[in-house]
């Protein structure tokens, strides 16, 4: 297991004005574009030269929410499944790039490809050379014109910082539609936040084989700042979540991250699970 050496286990004045500056601003900011996939992004890139190979699945068994495609097909949300297929590859030890092909099955619906995402994610000087570890994450997003006629860019700061045993991780999120009839609207916001239990590597239980890290998550989005409604109109999530972690052995390794979400607020839906399954392999 890591070993890792503390000065201090508690935060300082100046963290807690760094790590409640940024979550003010992103409950602030935080609107209703319906979520299907649902992930904390970590400061940590994929390996140099690594391949990364997840499998994302959401199930959504209680909403009241619809889900509408450009084609003038909707559904209920409820009983839905999404699924993602993601292939990353590690450039270099801070720069990331990868390519997401995304799914949807309503329960009165078949079951259809919708989009395609191109990202990268790089990483900001070296772990704790700065009071927060940063990095930055972008992705495009290419829709099947069945299913939606606006291509949009994402763009999400990566924010961590370690508190003894714990681990924060702030993502405040900014979205751009670039095509299609709302390409005149402005930015949207919305967040992903979440707290880790790492225990230097070790997490809650650990043997040589593998190590288990509990969490909590937080998601939520309101659209256009200016045009952002009220409490009942903004999405909100809680996620109490499990990551599972088999170390590297010989030349590949595997992470699992899993748990329930409870929509907090009207406009989400009611019930959430999660679950994204990563390979890792150097070649």
């Amino acid at each position: 297991m890591r070993s890792r050496s503390w000065v201090r286990w508690g935060p300082t004045k100046e963290d807690w004005r760094i790590i409640g500056s940024v979550a003010f601003v992103t409950l602030l900011v935080a609107a209703p574009a319906p979520a299907q996939f649902f992930k904390v992004y970590p400061y940590k890139t994929a390996d140099a030269g690594a391949v990364e190979v997840s499998y994302w699945t959401t199930f959504i068994p209680s909403s009241d929410g619809m889900i509408d495609y450009a084609n003038g097909s909707s559904y209920s949300r409820e009983d839905l499944w999404a699924h993602s297929l993601e292939l990353e590859y590690g450039l270099s030890h801070k720069l990331t790039i990868g390519y997401y092909a995304d799914f949807l099955r309503p329960e009165e619906g078949s079951f259809d490809y919708i989009q395609s995402k191109l990202l990268a994610r790089y990483r900001l000087f070296e772990k704790y050379e700065l009071p927060v570890d940063l990095a930055l994450y972008g992705e495009y997003v290419i829709p099947d014109r069945q299913y939606s006629d606006a291509e949009k860019l994402e763009f999400r700061f990566i924010i961590e910082k370690d508190f003894g045993p714990w681990r924060v991780d702030l993502n405040p999120i900014l979205e751009k539609v670039t095509s299609g009839p709302d390409i005149e609207e402005g930015l949207e916001f919305a967040y992903a936040a979440g707290i880790y239990y790492e225990n230097m590597g070790d997490g809650l239980w650990a043997t040589d084989r593998y190590h288990v890290v509990p969490g909590l998550e937080f998601y939520g989005s309101v659209g256009e700042l200016a045009a952002a409604g009220g409490w009942d109109e903004r999405q909100h999530y809680i996620f109490p979540v499990v990551d599972v972690f088999i170390p590297r052995y010989s030349d590949w390794k595997v992470h699992w991250s899993f748990g329930p979400g409870f929509g907090i607020s009207d406009a989400a839906d009611d019930l959430v699970f999660k679950s994204i399954l990563t390979a890792e392999f150097i070649f």
